[in-house]
Protein backbone atom coordinates (compact mmCIF):
# COMPACT_ATOMS: atom_id res chain seq x y z
CA UNK A 1 0.00 0.00 0.00
CA UNK A 2 1.40 3.76 -0.76
CA UNK A 3 1.55 4.80 2.65
CA UNK A 4 -1.06 7.56 3.83
CA UNK A 5 -3.04 7.24 0.29
CA UNK A 6 -5.15 4.10 0.82
CA UNK A 7 -3.87 3.06 -2.75
CA UNK A 8 -2.30 -0.52 -3.60
CA UNK A 9 0.46 -0.44 -5.32
CA UNK A 10 0.89 -3.56 -7.61
CA UNK A 11 4.45 -5.37 -8.16
CA UNK A 12 3.43 -5.48 -11.82
CA UNK A 13 0.52 -4.87 -13.94
CA UNK A 14 -0.02 -7.74 -15.02
CA UNK A 15 -0.53 -8.62 -10.88
CA UNK A 16 -2.89 -5.30 -11.17
CA UNK A 17 -4.82 -6.33 -13.65
CA UNK A 18 -5.80 -9.76 -12.08
CA UNK A 19 -6.02 -9.49 -8.45
CA UNK A 20 -5.75 -5.92 -7.08
CA UNK A 21 -8.37 -3.74 -6.78
CA UNK A 22 -7.75 -0.18 -7.45
CA UNK A 23 -8.66 3.09 -6.04
CA UNK A 24 -9.02 6.17 -8.18
CA UNK A 25 -6.85 8.41 -6.34
CA UNK A 26 -7.02 9.74 -2.60
CA UNK A 27 -10.26 11.06 -1.41
CA UNK A 28 -9.11 13.99 0.58
CA UNK A 29 -10.86 17.49 -0.44
CA UNK A 30 -8.08 19.43 0.16
CA UNK A 31 -5.95 21.15 -2.44
CA UNK A 32 -5.05 19.73 -5.27
CA UNK A 33 -1.59 17.23 -4.56
CA UNK A 34 0.12 14.64 -5.40
CA UNK A 35 3.20 13.42 -3.63
CA UNK A 36 5.53 11.90 -6.13
CA UNK A 37 8.92 10.31 -4.67
CA UNK A 38 8.28 11.85 -1.61
CA UNK A 39 7.32 15.12 -2.19
CA UNK A 40 3.90 17.00 -2.88
CA UNK A 41 3.53 19.12 -5.53
CA UNK A 42 0.80 21.34 -6.48
CA UNK A 43 -1.51 20.45 -9.67
CA UNK A 44 -0.88 22.59 -12.10
CA UNK A 45 -3.04 23.72 -15.17
CA UNK A 46 -4.83 22.40 -17.09
CA UNK A 47 -4.59 19.13 -14.88
CA UNK A 48 -6.00 21.26 -11.95
CA UNK A 49 -9.56 21.16 -11.54
CA UNK A 50 -9.60 17.94 -13.97
CA UNK A 51 -9.44 14.91 -11.82
CA UNK A 52 -10.77 11.71 -12.98
CA UNK A 53 -12.96 10.59 -10.77
CA UNK A 54 -14.21 7.33 -12.65
CA UNK A 55 -11.53 4.42 -12.71
CA UNK A 56 -12.12 1.52 -14.64
CA UNK A 57 -12.41 -2.32 -12.33
CA UNK A 58 -9.38 -4.26 -13.44
CA UNK A 59 -11.57 -7.61 -12.99
CA UNK A 60 -13.53 -6.17 -16.08
CA UNK A 61 -11.14 -5.27 -18.42
CA UNK A 62 -10.40 -6.73 -21.97
CA UNK A 63 -7.13 -7.53 -23.66
CA UNK A 64 -6.49 -5.82 -26.75
CA UNK A 65 -5.74 -8.20 -29.74
CA UNK A 66 -1.95 -9.19 -30.27
CA UNK A 67 -2.43 -7.38 -33.80
CA UNK A 68 -3.09 -4.12 -32.60
CA UNK A 69 -0.97 -3.95 -29.83
CA UNK A 70 2.17 -5.67 -31.49
CA UNK A 71 1.62 -8.24 -28.73
CA UNK A 72 1.89 -5.79 -25.72
CA UNK A 73 -0.49 -6.58 -22.76
CA UNK A 74 -2.94 -3.67 -23.37
CA UNK A 75 -6.11 -3.85 -21.38
CA UNK A 76 -9.17 -1.57 -21.69
CA UNK A 77 -13.08 -2.14 -21.39
CA UNK A 78 -14.72 -4.25 -23.47
CA UNK A 79 -17.07 -1.69 -25.14
CA UNK A 80 -13.45 0.25 -25.56
CA UNK A 81 -11.46 -2.55 -27.46
CA UNK A 82 -15.15 -3.77 -29.46
CA UNK A 83 -14.91 -1.14 -30.97
CA UNK A 84 -10.97 -0.05 -32.17
CA UNK A 85 -11.28 -3.83 -33.18
CA UNK A 86 -14.26 -2.88 -35.50
CA UNK A 87 -12.64 0.80 -36.13
CA UNK A 88 -8.71 -1.22 -37.33
CA UNK A 89 -10.66 -3.43 -39.15
CA UNK A 90 -12.21 -0.75 -41.29
CA UNK A 91 -9.36 1.40 -41.67
CA UNK A 92 -7.01 -1.78 -42.65
CA UNK A 93 -10.02 -2.52 -45.49
CA UNK A 94 -8.67 1.16 -46.67
CA UNK A 95 -4.80 0.34 -46.50
CA UNK A 96 -4.38 1.82 -43.25
CA UNK A 97 -2.83 0.12 -40.26
CA UNK A 98 -3.79 1.13 -36.82
CA UNK A 99 -1.56 0.25 -33.45
CA UNK A 100 -2.29 0.55 -29.83
CA UNK A 101 0.57 0.96 -27.58
CA UNK A 102 -1.16 1.74 -24.31
CA UNK A 103 -4.46 1.69 -22.78
CA UNK A 104 -5.72 1.41 -18.98
CA UNK A 105 -2.90 2.79 -16.56
CA UNK A 106 -4.01 2.50 -12.49
CA UNK A 107 -3.46 5.66 -10.37
CA UNK A 108 0.15 4.01 -8.77
CA UNK A 109 1.20 2.74 -12.52
CA UNK A 110 0.24 6.42 -13.77
CA UNK A 111 2.28 7.50 -10.25
CA UNK A 112 5.31 5.35 -11.05
CA UNK A 113 5.43 6.85 -14.84
CA UNK A 114 5.84 10.04 -13.72
CA UNK A 115 8.24 9.19 -10.68
CA UNK A 116 10.44 7.55 -13.00
CA UNK A 117 10.88 10.71 -15.25
CA UNK A 118 11.05 12.99 -12.09
CA UNK A 119 14.09 10.42 -10.97
CA UNK A 120 15.62 10.75 -14.18
CA UNK A 121 15.90 14.35 -13.61
CA UNK A 122 12.92 15.89 -15.56
CA UNK A 123 11.50 18.81 -13.63
CA UNK A 124 8.22 18.61 -12.10
CA UNK A 125 6.60 21.15 -14.38
CA UNK A 126 7.97 19.82 -17.56
CA UNK A 127 6.80 16.51 -16.86
CA UNK A 128 2.99 16.84 -16.31
CA UNK A 129 2.99 19.12 -19.22
CA UNK A 130 3.05 15.40 -21.52
CA UNK A 131 2.21 13.10 -18.79
CA UNK A 132 -0.66 13.20 -16.33
CA UNK A 133 -0.85 13.40 -12.66
CA UNK A 134 -1.64 10.22 -11.09
CA UNK A 135 -5.42 10.90 -10.97
CA UNK A 136 -5.92 13.10 -13.86
CA UNK A 137 -4.85 10.96 -16.59
CA UNK A 138 -7.72 9.52 -19.16
CA UNK A 139 -6.32 6.27 -18.88
CA UNK A 140 -7.66 5.56 -15.79
CA UNK A 141 -10.76 4.94 -16.80
CA UNK A 142 -9.93 2.37 -19.30
CA UNK A 143 -11.71 3.91 -22.20
CA UNK A 144 -8.11 5.79 -23.88
CA UNK A 145 -5.95 4.43 -26.37
CA UNK A 146 -2.49 5.83 -27.30
CA UNK A 147 -1.82 4.84 -31.00
CA UNK A 148 1.47 4.66 -32.34
CA UNK A 149 3.69 6.75 -32.61
CA UNK A 150 2.52 8.06 -29.31
CA UNK A 151 4.22 11.17 -29.51
CA UNK A 152 3.71 14.43 -32.03
CA UNK A 153 4.88 12.77 -34.85
CA UNK A 154 1.15 11.06 -34.68
CA UNK A 155 -0.13 14.10 -36.50
CA UNK A 156 1.63 13.47 -39.92
CA UNK A 157 0.62 9.39 -40.24
CA UNK A 158 -1.83 8.41 -42.45
CA UNK A 159 -3.26 6.13 -39.65
CA UNK A 160 -3.82 10.38 -37.69
CA UNK A 161 -5.98 11.18 -40.72
CA UNK A 162 -8.05 8.49 -40.96
CA UNK A 163 -8.70 8.39 -37.66
CA UNK A 164 -9.73 12.07 -37.75
CA UNK A 165 -12.11 11.49 -40.81
CA UNK A 166 -13.39 8.17 -39.59
CA UNK A 167 -13.31 7.48 -35.69
CA UNK A 168 -15.93 9.24 -34.58
CA UNK A 169 -18.56 6.46 -36.27
CA UNK A 170 -16.82 4.23 -34.34
CA UNK A 171 -17.31 6.62 -31.02
CA UNK A 172 -13.83 7.87 -30.55
CA UNK A 173 -12.80 11.02 -30.08
CA UNK A 174 -9.56 13.03 -29.92
CA UNK A 175 -8.98 13.80 -26.30
CA UNK A 176 -6.52 17.00 -26.63
CA UNK A 177 -6.99 18.70 -29.88
CA UNK A 178 -5.17 21.37 -30.98
CA UNK A 179 -6.32 24.34 -29.50
CA UNK A 180 -8.81 22.70 -27.21
CA UNK A 181 -10.25 24.51 -24.75
CA UNK A 182 -8.82 23.31 -21.71
CA UNK A 183 -5.35 24.39 -22.43
CA UNK A 184 -3.64 20.92 -22.71
CA UNK A 185 -1.00 20.56 -25.19
CA UNK A 186 -1.82 18.68 -28.39
CA UNK A 187 -1.93 15.24 -28.27
CA UNK A 188 -2.23 13.71 -31.70
CA UNK A 189 -1.74 10.17 -30.38
CA UNK A 190 -4.42 10.28 -27.29
CA UNK A 191 -8.03 9.19 -28.19
CA UNK A 192 -11.12 8.00 -26.05
CA UNK A 193 -13.81 5.77 -26.25
CA UNK A 194 -17.49 7.48 -25.48
CA UNK A 195 -20.26 5.34 -25.77
CA UNK A 196 -22.70 6.98 -28.50
CA UNK A 197 -25.45 4.89 -28.05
Amino acid sequence: MLEGTGILAPVSLCLLLTTVPVTAQPTDSGPEQVELNGVVYDVPPPWLGNRIEEAADPAELAKVPGELTGELAIYVTSETRDAVVAMAAAAREQGIRLEVDSGFRSYGFQKRVLEGLLARGRPFLNAVRWTAPPGYSEHITGRALDFVPSDADFKDTPAYQWLKRHAVGFCFTESYPLGNAGGFDWEPWHWRYDDCE
